[in-house]
């Protein structure tokens, strides 16, 4: 059988690597504040280590990995206050770019938001809880996608990878209603009650990403 990280398509080295490595601190394959060996990854996906070495590095910018001289290169892992600063700095975001959206992108906001809670129910009802934890995070990545402030975008790219990998190590109940509910808000031109909404999923989540960076 082979390796789950082996390279299989003719693309750059450097991207299938970074999106084969990420993918894997995200979904949990790799622990948080594990050690991973340069040699040991380009091992398993069959490449040199050069393509994994200029991954990593990307990989640091999006807050993945931690590299430190001399001690080498981990997954990164966040203390109780790293947790409740990147949750604030969330529900700023996040509710802003929502703000934004619904001013100036309001039906493809709506539209697009409707159609990933019908694909989370269908994930929901087949029991996949990878695609649920991807869909729950796509959910609120519209909020960015349909904000036309390219500064609100960039900001929410260094912290989106690392919301989507505790996303993946806190199993959440009732998380299609709670989009659902959102959506429906927003449907009915309530978009500072769906602000305050989102403030509350955001914050109800800490705690759930608190456990889970203790657990690993």
């Amino acid at each position: 059988m082979s390796h789950p990280l082996r390279l299989e398509r003719p693309q750059l080295l450097t991207d299938l690597a970074f999106e084969r490595i990420r993918k894997a601190i995200v979904e949990g394959d790799l622990r948080l504040g594990e050690q991973v060996s340069e040699i040991q990854l380009a091992q398993s996906m069959g490449i040199s280590k050069t393509p994994v070495r200029e991954a990593l590095v990307r990989l640091k910018i999006q807050g993945l990995v931690e590299i430190h001289p001399q001690r080498g290169t981990f997954v990164f892992q966040l203390e109780p206050v790293q947790v409740t600063q990147l949750c604030r700095f969330r529900s700023m975001i996040e509710i802003a770019a929502l703000r934004e959206a619904y001013a100036t992108n309001r039906n493809v906001l709506i539209d697009e938001l409707a159609a990933l809670v019908k694909a989370m129910e269908l994930a929901e009802a087949a029991g996949d809880v990878n695609q649920l934890s991807w869909l729950d995070m796509d959910f609120h990545h519209v909020f960015l996608t349909c904000c036309p402030n390219t500064y609100l975008r960039g900001a929410y790219d260094l912290i989106r990878y690392q919301l989507i990998a505790l996303r993946f190590r806190a199993p959440i109940d009732n998380g299609v209603e709670s989009h659902q509910v959102l959506v429906d808000v927003l449907q009915r031109g309530k978009v500072d009650k769906a602000c305050a909404m989102l403030h509350d999923h955001i914050h109800e989540n800490e705690a759930r990403y608190c456990a889970a960076c203790l657990v690993a």
